[in-house]
């Protein structure tokens, strides 16, 4: 981290330290936790709020928050030269600790930390402690205002989602893991600024944003990129449209956000039919030619699509829930897709090409278990992936079967 991020970093934390009692107000209302009587679900769930006042002039909001997602995989495959391979590893997959304040009748600062990194899939060690920031952003909402329901501008490091399933907060997805199309198009931290609209069942995103790779809160001297959503909410379903373009070929070095693509669209489509749940996406873009990171061969370049398809149901109402996933992606390049960093990539002694090829397909299946909603949840899952990869070995594709159990919470 830059010298100048370490201040931004320490001078934000001040921040959070000094508007609780500088803004507090002369007569502030501390909320009471909702009595449990013994049910330690409704602890969990309003034990991060430690102060509520909407009435009040100065702070309306002060909360906490964590979440900490556990899991163990085994994988099992062949490689492209016909070799069998296996492996096991148990993940703390993510550690998050953040603070929000709401003040002002409007503003809302909050950050979020990532207190774990754990790289043991690829042979590495799990590191406990601060590792980055996961968003650090101040935001302003104003109702009723230019014709809009509401508006909201916001400044900071952003968690930038394009599609449907990246969107959807790790706290809530139904597999284990999101596919490696989504994990393709959303995988990194932007620092920059968001206009959020809402009117009637529409509400819109467009964001302007650096490429500055750092912990906290970047500058504007390494490239840009644009962001636009557009989501409907229809009397069937939600319909919504994303579109990431990376204005620059992120060639500066380490000190850049490698994208790894110049753009990407998606078209996601959520719905219910009878008691089933459906989600469907649809995904399109272009890795660029060889100046973008992350393409570092012509056979890494050209144009990717993917197609996401998820089924759900509750075989027990909000207890048991069984869902199912097919996805694929492809490319014009033998090596433009490439599947997730974990599992058929882990540290395994299998040649699967570093997990690059043209053709793509996973089936998954899985339950969830909720002991808390989604506060608190068991997963278990079992996922098929097969990849087409350039004839470098005796077979051109590599295959793997991964089976996870996962224990999710937050609060």
């Amino acid at each position: 981290m830059t010298k100048t991020n370490k201040l931004t970093t320490a001078a934000t934390m001040a921040a959070f330290a000094i508007a609780l009692p500088a803004t507090a107000g002369t007569d502030p209302i501390v909320a009471p936790p909702a009595p449990s009587n013994g049910d330690w679900c409704k602890s969990l769930k309003s034990i991060g709020k430690v102060y509520s006042n909407k009435n009040s002039a100065f702070i309306q909001e002060v909360k906490f928050f964590g979440r900490f997602h556990y899991q163990y995989a085994y994988v099992d495959g062949n490689d492209i030269d016909g070799n069998s391979f296996d492996e096991d590893f148990d993940s703390v997959r993510r550690f998050r600790l953040g603070a929000q304040i709401k003040f002002l009748n409007g503003f809302t600062l909050m950050g979020r930390a990532n207190v774990a990194a754990d790289s043991k899939h690829s042979g590495g060690e799990r590191d406990w402690g601060f590792q980055d920031w996961d968003e650090l952003k101040l935001s302003y909402t104003k109702k009723g205002v230019a014709g809009f329901d509401a508006l909201s501008a916001s400044y900071g490091r952003h968690k930038i989602g394009v599609g449907q399933e990246a969107r959807m907060s790790s706290k809530k997805i139904k597999t284990v893991e999101r596919t490696a199309m989504s994990n393709k198009i959303f995988s990194n931290r932007y620092t920059g600024f968001l206009l959020s609209a809402e009117k009637g069942n529409w509400n819109g995103t467009i964001g302007y944003l650096s490429l500055d790779a750092t912990d906290a809160i970047g500058n504007w001297s390494h490239g840009n990129a644009l962001y636009l959503l557009s989501e409907h909410e229809l009397s069937c379903g939600t319909l919504s449209f994303d579109l990431f373009y990376n204005l620059d070929a992120d060639a500066s070095g380490d000190d850049e956000v490698g994208v790894g693509y110049e753009w990407a669209a998606s078209a996601s489509y959520v719905t219910d039919i009878g008691s089933w749940n459906l989600l469907t996406q649809v995904v399109y873009g272009d890795n660029g030619d060889t100046s973008y990171q992350g393409a570092t061969k012509k056979s890494q370049t050209g144009h990717f699509w993917g197609v996401i398809i998820e089924p759900s149901t509750f075989i027990i109402e909000d207890k048991l829930e069984f869902v199912a996933r097919y996805a694929y992606q492809g490319s014009s390049e033998d090596e433009g897709i490439r599947t997730n960093s974990r599992y058929t990539r882990a540290n395994h002694g299998g040649d699967v090409n570093s997990g690059r090829g043209d053709a793509h397909h996973s089936l998954y299946a899985g339950l969830n278990y909720y002991l808390c909603d989604h506060n608190a949840k068991f997963m278990v899952g079992v996922e098929y992936e097969t990849l087409d990869t350039p004839n470098a070995g005796t077979q051109e594709d590599a295959d793997a079967t991964t089976l996870w159990a996962a224990y999710r919470m937050y609060f």
